[in-house]
């Protein structure tokens, strides 16, 4: 077991897959940085790892460094204090860039939102997402998350984010709130409530179409022979339209699934977590969109 609390509220452990994976519990340092002529760069630091001297990222001399395991026994502690059911989490840690990037997700699969359909699979079950970074990629963060289980379609929840730490220029943390993740599950829930009433919300593929074109297809123009989206995310999106909406219908259901699948299930050559993170933003300014605002209203 990884953590156990001494106050008389909270009498539970964390299962030890809870700790910080060996890969991420490294301490980082800064140390000066030299121009070609070897003068020192005065704003300028760079971060590297103290175990194996590798430097991670140069950074200004405001920068203020905090070993990941510091994050992690943060959320930690406030997992413990919460009411979300610690019985069969699904735990999957991502380091990156030789410890540059760690990208942490809890899958809670104890915590489901409404069934949508008869199936037990048709439905979606709670997730956090905590990122951290020591090359300015991530702030910390940790994100809601819901994970649709019959496709693997994932999605963050924009109505509720903590910060640890919103810049890297301050050693403030924010205070050990024990509520605040039970705000998190009530904001889950009441968003698969809201889905589910997308099932009667119907569209035409004509503004489907418009839809994806003006926002998860489309492309700054820089010539007048070239299109403003992209033909290939659309035929993408078209596809994966036509998959869904035989399943669920023309409605914003349909339309929802087949943004979060093309922005969950992504293939390539470069880091699956930045285009991931690339397509979730623009998801969310889809539903911010005067298109699905008029459809849902």
């Amino acid at each position: 077991m990884l953590m156990q609390t001494n106050t008389a509220e909270v009498l539970r452990e964390l299962p030890a897959k809870f700790a910080i994976p060996e890969s991420a519990n490294f301490d980082v340092g800064l140390r000066p940085i030299y121009d070609v002529d070897h003068k020192e760069i005065s704003d300028k630091k760079q971060v590297f790892r103290k175990d194996t001297n590798d430097g991670l990222a140069v950074v200004s001399k405001t920068y203020k460094i905090r070993s990941y395991e510091k994050a992690i026994n943060h959320f930690n502690e406030l997992i413990l204090h919460s009411n979300l059911d610690l019985n069969e989490v699904e735990i999957i840690d991502t380091v990156d860039n030789n410890g540059a990037v760690f990208i942490r997700n809890y899958w809670f699969n104890r915590i489901k939102g409404i069934k949508m359909f008869d199936n037990p699979m048709e439905r979606s079950i709670l997730g956090l997402q905590f990122k951290s970074s020591h090359n300015l990629l991530f702030a910390e963060d940790l994100l809601l998350w819901a994970r649709y289980l019959f496709c693997d379609n994932g999605c963050s929840n924009e109505d509720w984010k903590l910060h640890v730490r919103t810049k890297h220029n301050t050693t403030k943390d924010i205070e050990m709130d024990y509520t605040a993740l039970d705000g998190a599950i009530e904001n889950f829930l009441q968003g698969e409530e809201e889905k589910k009433k997308w099932l009667e919300k119907s569209i035409d593929l004509w503004t489907v179409k418009s839809l994806f074109k003006t926002t998860l297809a489309f492309t700054q123009k820089d010539s007048e022979t070239k299109a403003w989206y992209s033909d290939i995310t659309m035929n993408t999106l078209n596809a994966l339209y036509v998959k869904y909406s035989a399943r669920y219908g023309h409605n914003m259901f349909a339309v929802f699934q087949t943004a979060t699948d093309w922005s969950t299930h992504v293939e390539t050559k470069g880091k699956v977590y930045n285009v991931q993170n690339r397509r979730n933003a623009r998801v969310h300014d889809m539903m911010k969109h005067e298109i699905w605002m008029d459809k849902l209203n």
